[in-house]
Parts: C-alpha cells; sequence; structure tokens
C-alpha cells in the first residue's frame, strides 16, 4: 500500500472508540482505531487516522496532501439528543396546538420499549418535550388539507413571540405549522420576519423550519425532526468545522464527507444535523450488503457490538429497510432513516446490583470513552463487560488496544470484588461470569426477535458480526440460534467505517404531495396524478441536480432514483416504492408504479394482506441523487494448510471455558491464512480486537480471509 496513492479515508466517532478506513486508489485499505475524546472529538479523529497511517508506514503529511475524500459518521447528534445538551430552543407553531409536545401520539409513549413493557399500559411513559411549555407559541394562521389558505398569517402573532424568545435567551427558533408541507407561503413569510426581528434585536439566533427540514405528512414527528434540527445543529455544524479547519491545517485539499441516516455521504453543507442520528451504525449495514453482494446471500443480520451499543439491521433480499417512521430517543420521526436497533450493551457496559433486589443488572447505562472501564485507568471504578473479559481470560492485559493502553489488572480484580462479588457472596470468577452470561443474553434476545418480530425464518440468515467487542462476544449471542452461517472479518472492529467507506455520495429530497386514488379511478385521473408526480419528481430532480454541481460533479455523473410513498387507503403506514423513471407520461406509469407497490407489499407482509379495494395514497414522494466513488476490495487469497504455520500461535494463557480454566493457544491473527481452521477452546488476537472461539466451536478463514465461527 506505501506506493500506491491514498484517496479515501473514513472515520466512524462512536461512544468509546473512534474507528479510520483508509483506502488507497488499488482499493486495497488499513484500519486504525483511538480512544474517542467527547470533549474534542477532532482529537480522537486524527488520531485514529494516524494509526492507521503508522500501520501501513506511511508518511503523514504526504498521505493527508494526496487524500481526495474524507468521510465522517458518528453518534454526535443523537448523543446530545439522549443526554439533552442541546441548544435552548424556542417554537412557532399554529396557535391550538401549543400543547403537541405533551400530548405526543400513544405510539410515542412506548416506542422503543421491548415487548413485554408495550403490552402494559402502567410502563409507558411521556417524554420529557425539549422545549418548555414558555418557549412554545401558537401563531394566528391556518392553511387547510388542500393546500389552502383559511386564516392569513397574523404577522404582529410572530413578531410578537419571536421577541419574547429572544427576552428568554434561546438560540435556536423552530417553525413549524400545521399544513405547511402542502403551502410552505405562511412558514416562509414567518422566518422572514424573525429575521428581521433577530437583526433588529442584534441577537444570535437560528432558525430551522419544517418545510426545509421535513415536508411531509404528520405534524409530531415533522415538528419532532425541526425540534431535534434546532436543538443539534449548533453542535453537528461546529463538530464539522473543527474538523475542516484541522483537515486545511495538514493541508488536505479534498471534500469532507459526512453519512447520513439513510446511507448515503453528502458535503456538510448539505447536511442536516437531523439527517446524520444513526450515521455511525448505518455504516454497518451497507457493509452488511456489500458481503451479501460479495458472497450472493440474500439475508443477512447485521450484528455491530461497540462501546457503548449493540446495534443491529437486517438486509433481506439483498435490500437494506428504510424506515419512514423511525425514531430517535424514542421521538418519532418523519426522515427516511435506515432501520437499525440499538441497545444498551456493549464493551463498555456497566454492571452494578440493584439495590431493591440485590440483584446483577449489567447496562444499559455506559462508562464510555471517559472515565471508560477500570481497565483504562481513567478514574472509572465501576466494572464493565470489558473488564469481565479481562477477568476471564478472553483478552490479553498485555496487548490491550494493541498494546496502547496500560493494564492495571489487579484494579480490574478489586473492583469487581468490591462492587459486585462481595455483595452478592460470590468469587470474582463467578461475577465476571454473570456479567457476560447476561449481556449475550440481552443481544441474543435483541437479535432474534427484531427477526422473529417480522415473522422472517432466522435460519436463512447470515450473521456479521462486528464492532470493537463484536468477536469476542459473537459466539455467546450467538449460540443455539439456527443461523445459515456466522461470519467475522479481519477487519471487523473497524467494520461500521469499512461499510461507509463503501457508501455513494447521495443526496436524498422529500415532498408531500397527498394523492388519493379511487379503487376504481378512470384514465382521466390517472393523468392527473401523473402530471403531478412527474412535475414534484422534476423539481426535486432539478434541485438535486443543482445541490450535486455545488458539491463538484456535473449532471452526467448523478445517477437519479425518484421514490414514491405508498399505502392502501385509510391505512396509516407506507412503503418507499422506487421507481423507474422522473418522466411519467400516460397513465399505464401510474399502473405500473402500483404494480411496484403491491408486489413489494406482498413480500414485506404477504400475499393474503393485499387489499386493493381500499384504493391507495401516495403520501410523498422522494428523490434520491448519488455518484459513484472508489470502494475497498476484498481480495482473494489462495487456500492453504487448514494448519495454521506455527509462527501464527503466540503462546497460551489461562481462559474460562465450559466453567473451568483452560491453558488456551493464542494465535496472531495475521500470521493466519485462508484455509486454516482453528480449534476451539482458542484465542485469535489482533491489535484492534480478540477473537474468542470457546471450546465447542471452530473458525475457518475462507478465500477472502473471512472467519467462519461454526459449531463442531
Amino acid at each position: 500500500m506505501s506506493h500506491a496513492e491514498q484517496v479515501l479515508c473514513y472515520i466512524d466517532v462512536g461512544g468509546t472508540f473512534t474507528d479510520a478506513f483508509l483506502v488507497d486508489d488499488q482499493g486495497d485499505f488499513v484500519i486504525g482505531k483511538a480512544p474517542t475524546t467527547p470533549d474534542d472529538i477532532s482529537q480522537g479523529f486524527f488520531s485514529a487516522i494516524e494509526e492507521a497511517l503508522d500501520s501501513a508506514n506511511l508518511d503523514h503529511a504526504k498521505a493527508f496532501s494526496e487524500l481526495k475524500i474524507t468521510g465522517y459518521g458518528s453518534t454526535t447528534v443523537l448523543n446530545a439528543l439522549l443526554t439533552r445538551r442541546g441548544a435552548k430552543v424556542g417554537l412557532l407553531t399554529t396557535a391550538g396546538f401549543e400543547d403537541l409536545l405533551l400530548i405526543e401520539r400513544g405510539k410515542q409513549t412506548w416506542t422503543e420499549y421491548d415487548r413485554t413493557d408495550r403490552i402494559h399500559a402502567v410502563t409507558h411513559r411521556h417524554l420529557d418535550p425539549l422545549v418548555d411549555k414558555s418557549r412554545i407559541h401558537g401563531i394566528t394562521e391556518r392553511v387547510d388539507a388542500t393546500g389552502r389558505v383559511v386564516i392569513p398569517l397574523y404577522e404582529h402573532d410572530v413578531e410578537k413571540a419571536v421577541d419574547s424568545l429572544i427576552d428568554q435567551g434561546v438560540h435556536s427558533i423552530a417553525i413549524c405549522f400545521l399544513w405547511s408541507f402542502l403551502n410552505d407561503a405562511h412558514e416562509r413569510r414567518a422566518a422572514e420576519i424573525a429575521r428581521e426581528v433577530i437583526a433588529r434585536r442584534g441577537a444570535q439566533c437560528q432558525l430551522a423550519l419544517s418545510v426545509d427540514i421535513n415536508p411531509v405528512m404528520r405534524e409530531l414527528p415533522r415538528t419532532n425532526a425541526t425540534l431535534i434540527e434546532a436543538y443539534t445543529s449548533r453542535i453537528a455544524h461546529s463538530a464539522f468545522a473543527a474538523i475542516e479547519k484541522q483537515l486545511e491545517q495538514r493541508k488536505f485539499g479534498g471534500r469532507l464527507q459526512v453519512m447520513q441516516s439513510s446511507g448515503g455521504l453528502a458535503s456538510p453543507a448539505n447536511v442536516k444535523a437531523v439527517d446524520t442520528l444513526h450515521s455511525g451504525p448505518v455504516g454497518g449495514l451497507i457493509g452488511g450488503r456489500y458481503v451479501a453482494d460479495l458472497y450472493g446471500f440474500d439475508n443477512v443480520i447485521t450484528s455491530d457490538v461497540g462501546g457503548t451499543s449493540f446495534d443491529v439491521g437486517l438486509i433481506n433480499k439483498r435490500q437494506i429497510t428504510i424506515r419512514r417512521d423511525p425514531t430517535a430517543a424514542r421521538m418519532l420521526l418523519g426522515v427516511p432513516m435506515i432501520e437499525v436497533l440499538s441497545i444498551g450493551a456493549g464493551g463498555g457496559t456497566l454492571a452494578k446490583i440493584d439495590p431493591l433486589t440485590n440483584r446483577l443488572q449489567v447496562g444499559p447505562e455506559s462508562a464510555g470513552a471517559v472515565p471508560g472501564p477500570v481497565c483504562y485507568g481513567r478514574g472509572g471504578d465501576q466494572p464493565t463487560v470489558t473488564d469481565a473479559d479481562l477477568l476471564l481470560g478472553y483478552m490479553n492485559p498485555e496487548y490491550f488496544a494493541g498494546g496502547n493502553i496500560s493494564v492495571n489488572i489487579e484494579d480490574v480484580r478489586q473492583s469487581m470484588y468490591e462492587k459486585i462479588a462481595a455483595p452478592l457472596g460470590i468469587d470474582v470468577t463467578s461475577a465476571a461470569k454473570g456479567i457476560r452470561e447476561i449481556i449475550d443474553t440481552r443481544m441474543r434476545t435483541a437479535l432474534t426477535g427484531l427477526v422473529e418480530a417480522r415473522g422472517f425464518d432466522i435460519n436463512s440468515y447470515y450473521l456479521t458480526a462486528f464492532g470493537g467487542a463484536g468477536p469476542t462476544h459473537c459466539a455467546g449471542y450467538t449460540d443455539g440460534v439456527p443461523l445459515a452461517g456466522v461470519l467475522m472479518f479481519p477487519y471487523s472492529a473497524t467494520f461500521s467505517a469499512f461499510g461507509a467507506s463503501a457508501a455513494d455520495y447521495e443526496h436524498s429530497y422529500t415532498r408531500a404531495v397527498n394523492l388519493v386514488i379511487a379503487p376504481a379511478i378512470d384514465a382521466d385521473g390517472k393523468s392527473e396524478h401523473v402530471r403531478r408526480l412527474s412535475e414534484v419528481w422534476g423539481e426535486l430532480a432539478a434541485k438535486a441536480l443543482d445541490d450535486m454541481e455545488a458539491d463538484g460533479f456535473s449532471a452526467d455523473q448523478v445517477t437519479l432514483r425518484p421514490q414514491a410513498m405508498v399505502r392502501y387507503g385509510r391505512q396509516l403506514n407506507d412503503l418507499i416504492v422506487d421507481f423507474d423513471t422522473i418522466e411519467l407520461t400516460n397513465p399505464t406509469d401510474l399502473d405500473r408504479l402500483i404494480d411496484k407497490f403491491e408486489r413489494q407489499y406482498e413480500e414485506t407482509y404477504a400475499r393474503a394482506a393485499r387489499f386493493p379495494q381500499a384504493g391507495y395514497h401516495i403520501t410523498d414522494v422522494g428523490m434520491v441523487a448519488s455518484v459513484p466513488k472508489i470502494r475497498p476490495e476484498i481480495r482473494k487469497h489462495e487456500l492453504v494448510s487448514e494448519k495454521p504455520t506455527s509462527d501464527a500461535m503466540k503462546g497460551t494463557r489461562l481462559a474460562m471455558f465450559d466453567s473451568d480454566w483452560h491453558d488456551t493457544t493464542i494465535w496472531d491473527l495475521r500470521s493466519l491464512a485462508a484455509g486454516n481452521v482453528i480449534e476451539g477452546p482458542a484465542i485469535i488476537e489482533d491489535r484492534t480486537t480478540t477473537y474468542v472461539v470457546p471450546s465447542n466451536r471452530y473458525v475457518e478463514f475462507d478465500h477472502y480471509l473471512t472467519l467462519w465461527l461454526k459449531t463442531k
């Protein structure tokens, strides 16, 4: 790799570690990993890049000057939302709807609960709104369901409200009127008035309009998305600015690209904060699709065990599911996102004793990057999953994080004894085993539940295990699960960054249309709908091409993918249907669109669930504009002997398997070759992660150096 030109570096900023994936112009790659630095994300960002450069013996200055693209994905916005560290926000809404955030929707009181809590209404809880009631102002105006103005905008209401919010010291103002997605005139005029007041008052205040952020039906998700943008925009864009500044100092002359929750990369100037909520975890799903295409798999489960969370995604028939009504921090959103199930389970997950029941609990709280697990030696005193793994012999205290973190195993042992073992009246080893068994069970339940809740057959799925702690826990959370296969990778620890590096440049756009298609619609009615769809898709396509041109791409490089959000009449949920042209010319084009919806509905639910007698409702349409870029290449290797060479063995270490200590063989990942078979119990070490192979399993390396975890 040292003789090739470095063209792409993707950085995934997680809650505990920051991963770097560096790709050259031949598709070869190296990886880097460094602790996340929450107070200044750029420190961990560049530490990870430099670690990757050092591992390949590359000159830092030369590599930065060669780079064409630096990609960035993180959970910064989501973490700000979860911890309520955002800006002080005010809200202007249609008069009479000031209590929208308190009323919510029933679904928002139980979303992200497990199946047991969902059926018990007593567990359902309203969220604490992002905006205090005193900073919500009703503005007299009204547009009806056809987009016709019924009550004009009372401009003095807007002026008075903005004056009041500035007096209250708000940093951002969100504007979200009831039917503005059909007619944006009132929101646009309210924003003009707000800017005039802000300028007159000399205030530092940003605006977020729902017609810019999320112009779709359903006022609660639309308001939530607009508020999140107002609440986190400064945090997100200040992080972008800090990274861009330091890239400039390092003579980087390429483009910074940000991963979006819908799965594509875009420039910071064209990315909304709300679009980056799940920008970290979605890389794993894109990587999973890459693997599915490489091996010819139809169905894949992606499982990412990081320091803070366990993220699970599904790929069905090589397609990634895009949710029209996703949630973030239990808030319903109308922003399309790749579907990822996240639970608080990772290497940094805290173990504790419940003071009421005196039972061991693991998570969902995490030690994060600071102070981190006890073994980090940064002041953490509560045992974590990683601390348990160390005590059980699975991880090497002398080679922790490739030797970059010094571990005092006695400090870990003392903490486990004082906080867990002594209160329970058990020994340290039993306490560590209990922590590991609990976390593995929680992760197993999450992944099987995601598949079974959708009525799919888990036997048809291949599971990809990645994240810094994925290979360490994979055998535990797949134990007894009848999967088609279990795969780990030499780059598992940075797999999300790998997946994101394979993503295209992409911009996504949405516009409400609200087209109701009667079951017995005639040709004239179809023609009117065709005209409207073609008109809106044309407008979105023009906007997409303008934005791509601003990013440096010509129109002939851009692929446009029109979409329609379709449901049966009177249903609440719709499907995203991709179409093949933006220029609809006759009624049969509408028939083809509906036929695609019918087939997709049948695949998603069942043939018997189809209900064309209800007619159809197209709530919104979308446009995805994309440009391909260079991707990492997974190369084939010649198969050699099943028996590894002697220099691949690093020695032995006592580790806990089958409720007993075993003198376990330790293998060096980089010295193992295609065709090698490693029988359990065994441990395979790499500077970025540790692969644990229990007694009843073995690992087989294939042509691509993928590690297949199999049962004896």
